[in-house]
């Protein structure tokens, strides 16, 4: 009867929400109402940023839940305009020092800029970012909006004539991989190149970094957190070359594989990779990477890369660089063979197994000079500029606190290994700033703990809280002296571990009552499925075979923990 009524339940939904979809023509994200996060209708206008789009019909082609990646492309895309707008008037007051040149704030977005930047979206859909960049973007020159489906091309077109850009946005009817290799020359390469597949970004990355210009930017998005994420690690070795770690710090892995990847890609071309922004949002990654040139400088960044030893038990890791790479004063790269295993057969804290994980990229994720710039020019751009203006400032101010040193531990799973509750955070960042070390959270997780403390500090403090907490635990005696737990627990402490609350716990953001981390805003957020034409949808159910087998995709095989 319960399971009878549950279909019931179910099935009015589903004919509740198909007949919702009918009715809508207009959807603005704007709205209050608006709540949506599939569109399956005939005839639907989008209203986003200051573009107004249509969508082809019977086809899924746009996804709420990814406004929040372009409107941060968008607000990144303008401090790169800009820092190309300083640099072309630069060269031109060099070259003529009586030359005059406008400043960057009096451009107007919409307008041709004359050596402004040249764009590449090598997969548009309906042209949506493109259009975006060109109405809100001063200092454009050229946008290429490419995607080798007919049907979208016709789509990107009518949209571009709609919105009043055909004079910037130019729609391109090409495979992806050919656009970007065919313009490999000089002259014919862009100043940003973004890639927002499907899935994953893997296959398009070579030609990305041939044709993009000397300090030029790739945007990144990579939604096969699946596979990133651990839960199919051959998947991401093919795809990557990398293998991943199903562990609390799994959203930061998966940003420094992709680094990892890009940074092989790029060396073999002898170009550097200079993360601007890396960041873990929602169920993707969004990726902003300056590409730079010089071949000593691409083999010195050989000592950013390392293979991860993690323990099974207790999660801690350790990094094995593969070599000490440096400049010399006529700058030339040194190298250095690298000393290891940095670790022995089983973790040193607590006798347990090692598992390997990687490469990976060691370098920084965020360069603070853009994040604190991107942050003053979300703050002074007029609030109706971005829909989710305060959830990008939310999420960059957590990013600016947030510690170079890679990965974190979970303040969870701290507790679970130690046999205890979970601590507050204030107590367990307290000890490591009274011990002398640094410690922030991380913008890919809220309970994580990240730190420059060696990892015996950490276990000294779990041990100390879970000393004086109130959680019954079994004796030591009691304990099978071979278990991790009893390795872990019978260590004796190398510091005197002091709880006193430290002044500088509590981060800056925090202090002031800003939001850190704010929750999905509607239900149901999440990946959708590829984009399906009506034609090939009803081909596509006239072959179906009952009970025939499906697969699901790595956006749709996420679990919970990843998204």
């Amino acid at each position: 009867m319960i399971s009878y009524l549950s279909r019931i339940h179910i099935n009015f939904f589903l004919i509740r929400t198909s007949i919702l979809n009918r009715r809508l023509s207009t959807i603005d994200i704007n709205d209050e109402d608006y709540s949506l996060s599939t569109i399956m209708t005939d005839n639907v206008q989008v209203k986003e940023g200051k573009a107004n789009i249509h969508l082809p019909e019977g086809a899924v082609f746009y996804n709420p839940a990814q406004v929040f990646n372009r409107d941060l492309s968008v607000a990144c895309l303008r401090l790169v305009s800009k820092y190309h707008h300083e640099n072309e008037c630069k060269k031109i007051k060099k070259n003529d020092p009586n030359a005059t040149c406008i400043p960057f704030d009096q451009l107007s977005a919409g307008v041709r800029q004359e050596n402004g930047l040249k764009i590449a979206e090598a997969l548009s859909a309906t042209g949506l970012r493109s259009i975006r960049y060109a109405r809100e973007i001063p200092g454009i020159d050229t946008i290429y909006a490419n995607d080798i489906d007919a049907g979208a091309v016709e789509s990107i077109k009518q949209n571009i004539d709609s919105n009043d850009v055909k004079h910037l946005v130019q729609a391109s009817h090409d495979d992806a991989m050919n656009l970007l290799y065919s313009h490999r020359k000089v002259d014919g390469q862009f100043h940003v190149v973004d890639l927002d597949p499907y899935g994953t970004p893997a296959q398009f990355l070579d030609g990305a970094v041939q044709c993009i210009k000397k300090n030029g930017v790739l945007c990144i998005t990579a939604t096969d957190m699946a596979s990133l994420c651990g839960n199919n690690p051959h998947s991401c070795y093919s795809k990557y070359g990398s293998i991943p770690l199903h562990q609390p710090f799994c959203h930061e892995f998966a940003l420094r594989m992709i680094l990892y990847t890009l940074h092989m890609q790029a060396a073999r071309y002898d170009r550097i990779i200079e993360p601007l922004l890396c960041m873990s949002i929602d169920f993707y990654v969004r990726l902003f990477v300056r590409i730079g040139y010089g071949s000593a400088k691409a083999q010195s960044q050989l000592g950013e890369i390392a293979t991860v030893y993690n323990c099974v038990y207790c999660s801690s890791f350790f990094f094995q660089p593969y070599g000490q790479a440096s400049l010399d004063e006529r700058g030339n790269a040194k190298f250095k063979y690298a000393h290891g295993p940095p670790v022995g057969t089983n973790c040193s804290h607590c006798a347990s197994n090692l598992r390997v994980g990687g490469p990976i990229w060691l370098g920084p994720l965020f360069d603070h000079s853009f994040v604190n710039e991107l942050i003053t020019s979300i703050e002074q751009a007029p609030e109706d500029s971005y829909a989710y203006r305060d959830r990008m400032l939310s999420m960059l101010y957590v990013v600016k606190e947030e510690l170079p040193d890679p990965l974190y531990f979970d303040n969870g799973k701290l507790a679970r290994v130690m046999h205890t509750h979970i601590p507050q955070n204030k107590l367990i960042k307290s000890a490591l700033l009274n011990a002398g070390y640094r410690v922030s959270t991380s913008h890919a997780r809220q309970d994580s703990i990240k730190t420059n403390a060696p990892h015996h500090i950490v276990w000294d403090i779990m041990r100390a809280f879970a000393e004086q907490s109130s959680t019954k635990r079994a004796t030591t005696e009691r304990l099978n002296t071979d278990s991790s737990y009893y390795h872990l627990l019978t260590k004796p402490s190398t510091i005197q571990v002091d709880f006193t609350e430290h002044p500088d716990w509590e981060s800056e953001a925090r202090k002031n009552k800003l939001i850190r981390f704010m929750g999905n805003p509607h239900a149901r957020w999440g990946p959708l499925g590829k984009a399906v034409t009506k034609k090939k949808r009803s081909n596509d159910d006239n072959d179906s075979i009952p009970n025939k087998k499906q697969t699901k995709s790595d956006e749709d095989s996420s679990t919970e923990e990843n998204l």
